[in-house]
C-alpha cells in the first residue's frame, strides 16, 4: 500500500510539474457516495458507501481542462442470490487523470470528462464468522488482482461562489478492466480446485453452502459477460490560488469589471 500511495503522489506531482506554465490552477476536495454494479448484485447499481476525493485542475483554454485526482472509497454489495450469499465490501484507493470540457454559463459551468486511471481492490467477503480477505481465500481458485485499471468518465457542474471559491457537484462512473472487483467471475466453480481456506469460507456462508462443499462437485458463481463498474457522486469545494505560485494567474482578471474614475476639478474658492 505504501508503494502504491507513493506512486500516486509521484504521478500527481509529475502532472503538476509538466504543466507548470498552464494558464490557471485550482484544487478541489470533498466527500462523496459510491455505488457498485457487478455480478454480486446482478448488475444493479446500489450499495451506498463513503468516499473522499481530492483533485488538481489546470486550465488549457477557456473550455478545456486537465484534472488529476485520487480518492479513498468503499464499495459494498449484498448478494442478490439468496443461496450464493457472497456479499462483500472493499476499502480502496484510486488515482486518475482526465481531459475535461466545460460549457461556461454565467456562474454555472457544466462539464463532461473522460480519462484513465487505476484502483486498488481489497474485497472482503461477509459470512457468519465475519469477513474473509478474498485475495487470500481465492474463492474461485484463481488469483484476485490487487490493482485494476479503469476508465473514469462523468458529468458535473461548477458553481462560482467567488472568483476564488466554487462548489463542484461531480457524478462519475468507473469502468474497470476486470470482472474481479468483487472476486466473482466464474459461472461454475469446481469444488476440488478450492483451497482449504476457500472451503472454510464457503462453509461459513450458510449451512446449505457447507453441505454443497462436501457433497456437490461444483458451486454456482457469477457471470463472465461484463466487467465491474462503480459510481461516485462527490460534492467538492474548489479553490483557485491568487498568487503566482505554480504559474497561477490572478482569478479576478477574468471577472473583475474595469472601471475608470472621473477626475473632478476642485476649486477651493
Amino acid at each position: 500500500m505504501r508503494k502504491l500511495v507513493l506512486s500516486a503522489v509521484i504521478f500527481l506531482l509529475g502532472s503538476l510539474i509538466s504543466v507548470s506554465y498552464a494558464q490557471d490552477w485550482s484544487f478541489a476536495i470533498g466527500p462523496g457516495v459510491t455505488q457498485y454494479l457487478g455480478d454480486v448484485n446482478d448488475q444493479n447499481l446500489g450499495g451506498n458507501r463513503w468516499a473522499i476525493n481530492v483533485e488538481g485542475w489546470y486550465r488549457l483554454t477557456d473550455n478545456v481542462h486537465i484534472k488529476s485526482g485520487m480518492s479513498l472509497y468503499q464499495l459494498y454489495a449484498q448478494d442478490a442470490d439468496p443461496v450464493r450469499l457472497r456479499s462483500f465490501q472493499s476499502n480502496n484507493f484510486e488515482f486518475y487523470s482526465s481531459a475535461m470540457y466545460s460549457f461556461k454559463q454565467g456562474f454555472f459551468t457544466p462539464f463532461a470528462y473522460a480519462g484513465l486511471g487505476a484502483t486498488t481492490s481489497n474485497p472482503q467477503g461477509d459470512s457468519r464468522l465475519g469477513y474473509f480477505n478474498l485475495k487470500d481465500v481465492e474463492p474461485e481458485a484463481e488469483r484476485v488482482p490487487g490493482l485494476i485499471g479503469m476508465i473514469p468518465f462523468g458529468v458535473g457542474v461548477d458553481y462560482e461562489i467567488t472568483p476564488v471559491l466554487s462548489l463542484v457537484v461531480d457524478f462519475a462512473m468507473r469502468y474497470t478492466f476486470s470482472d474481479r472487483l468483487d472476486a466473482m467471475r466464474k459461472e461454475i466453480i469446481i469444488v476440488d480446485d478450492l483451497s482449504p481456506l476457500a472451503r472454510e469460507y464457503y462453509a461459513a456462508l450458510s449451512e446449505e453452502q457447507a453441505r454443497a462443499i462436501n457433497e456437490e462437485p461444483s458451486l454456482r458463481g457469477g457471470s463472465s459477460a461484463d466487467n465491474d463498474l462503480y459510481g461516485m457522486l462527490t460534492v467538492k469545494v474548489r479553490f483557485t490560488p491568487t498568487s503566482s505560485l505554480f504559474g497561477c494567474v490572478d482569478p479576478y482578471k477574468y471577472s473583475r469589471p474595469t472601471r475608470k474614475r472621473k477626475r473632478k476639478n476642485y476649486n477651493p474658492l
